[in-house]
C-alpha cells in the first residue's frame, strides 16, 4: 500500500488519507479511530485529539504487505515518535540521510516545506507512537522551540533511555477519561516535549566544547585514554587525571565523551569487564576472585555490571559457546 499525502495541518493528514476508511468517534470526546483496509493488514491508527495544534496518534497494526507514505509537509511541524515494535525507514527530501524506525528508539523531528518517504515493515506488529505538533499554536506556550524552525528540517534519534519509554507507558495506561484524561495526557505530552528540548540543550553545549576542541586538546585527550588503559584497576580520580593529562575536568569530562563517544567511567568499566570475561573464560579465577581481580569489592554489582554488559551472568561464563563470548565491550 502507498499513501501519497500533502498537509497543511494535523487534521489535513486524515482528510487526505484515501487508503484508510475512519470509523465512527470512539465513546471519548475528540477521540478518532482509523482502520487499515485488509489488503495492507490488520490494525487501528487511534487519534487523541488534545487541543488546537497538539494531538497523539497510536499505531497497532500488523501489516500483511509494505506500507509506503509520500507525505508532503507545508507548514512548521514537530513531532515526537516512539516505537514499541515493528522497525522501518524514513528520510525528506531536505535531508540524504535515512533514519531508522525500530523498537526502542525515539525520534525529534521538525519539517516545514519538505517532503517526507517512510516505508513500515511486513509481517511485524506494529505498535508506534507519535506526538504531532503545528508549532504555529505552541510556539507561543513553549518559546524553546523556536531553535528547531532555523531550518526546514531538524532530526534527533535517542536510543536507551530510561525515561521516554515510562513516559510512553504512562501516556498508554492513562487511568483518567474525559476532561481529565485529556489534562493527564497533555502534561505528560508536555514532559515528553520537555525530556527531548533538554537533549537539544545538552547536545549544543557538548558541541560547544567540541568546536573549542584544540589539536593540544585533542592530544591531552588521548594521553587521558592512555593512562586508564594502564592504572584501569586504580584510576585516578576525575581532578587527578585531568591534571596528569593537563586538562581542566569539565573539557575531560566532556572532550572525552566527544572523542571516544563514551564516559571515562564507562571506558574503565568496559576495561574492567573485558578483563574479567577473560579471566572466567580462561578459567583462572572463581567469580568472587575475578570481582576483586578487576577492582569491585561488592559481589552483587559486579554481577549486575556484567549482567548488563554482556547480557548473562558471571557464573554463567565457563557455560557459553565460545562463538557467543568471542565479542568484546566495544569502549569506542
Amino acid at each position: 500500500m502507498n499513501l501519497q499525502l500533502d498537509s497543511w495541518d494535523l487534521d489535513g493528514m486524515f482528510g487526505e488519507f484515501h487508503d484508510v476508511t475512519p470509523s465512527s468517534p470512539l465513546q471519548e470526546q475528540h477521540h478518532y479511530l482509523y482502520t487499515f483496509p485488509s489488503q495492507s493488514g490488520t490494525g487501528n491508527l487511534h487519534r487523541i485529539c488534545l487541543r488546537e495544534g497538539l494531538e497523539i496518534n497510536w499505531f497497532d497494526a500488523k501489516l500483511n504487505n509494505p506500507v509506503t507514505m509520500d507525505v508532503g509537509i507545508h507548514y512548521p511541524h514537530l513531532e515526537i515518535a516512539y516505537t514499541m515494535s515493528g522497525s522501518g525507514c524514513w528520510q525528506t527530501s531536505a535531508h540524504t540521510q535515512d533514519y531508522e524506525i525500530s523498537s526502542g528508539v525515539s525520534t525529534l523531528v521538525y519539517m516545514h516545506e519538505t517532503k517526507m518517504h517512510a516505508e513500515f515493515s511486513q509481517n511485524e506488529h506494529l505498535l508506534h507512537m507519535e506526538l504531532r505538533i503545528d508549532m504555529r499554536h505552541l510556539q507561543a506556550v513553549v518559546p524553546e522551540m523556536d531553535r528547531l524552525s532555523e531550518s526546514s528540517f531538524y532530526c534527533k534519534q535517542t536510543v536507551g533511555s530510561p525515561q521516554i519509554p515510562l513516559i510512553v507507558e504512562q501516556m498508554k495506561q492513562c487511568p483518567y477519561r474525559g476532561a481529565l484524561q485529556r489534562l493527564y495526557l497533555e502534561g505528560k505530552s508536555l514532559e515528553l516535549l520537555a525530556f527531548h528540548l533538554d537533549g537539544i540543550d545538552h547536545e549544543a553545549k557538548e558541541q560547544q566544547v567540541k568546536s573549542k576542541l584544540t589539536a593540544d586538546d585533542i592530544q591531552c585527550l588521548y594521553q587521558a585514554k592512555e593512562i586508564l588503559s594502564r592504572s584501569w584497576r586504580q584510576p585516578p580520580s576525575l581532578l587527578g587525571l585531568a591534571r596528569l593529562a593537563g586538562l581542566n575536568d569539565y573539557k575531560l569530562k566532556l572532550g572525552f565523551k566527544e572523542l571516544f563517544g563514551t564516559t571515562v567511567f564507562g571506558y574503565v568499566r568496559g576495561l574492567r569487564m573485558n578483563e574479567a570475561r577473560t579471566i572466567l573464560e580462561q578459567g583462572q579465577a572463581n567469580v568472587s576472585e575475578t570481582a576483586i581481580m578487576v577492582g569491585y569489592h561488592n559481589m552483587s554489582h559486579f554481577a549486575a555490571l556484567f549482567r548488563k554488559t554482556f547480557g548473562y551472568n558471571p557464573s554463567e561464563t565457563v557455560k557459553l559457546p565460545s562463538s557467543t563470548t568471542d565479542a568484546e565491550v566495544k569502549l569506542f
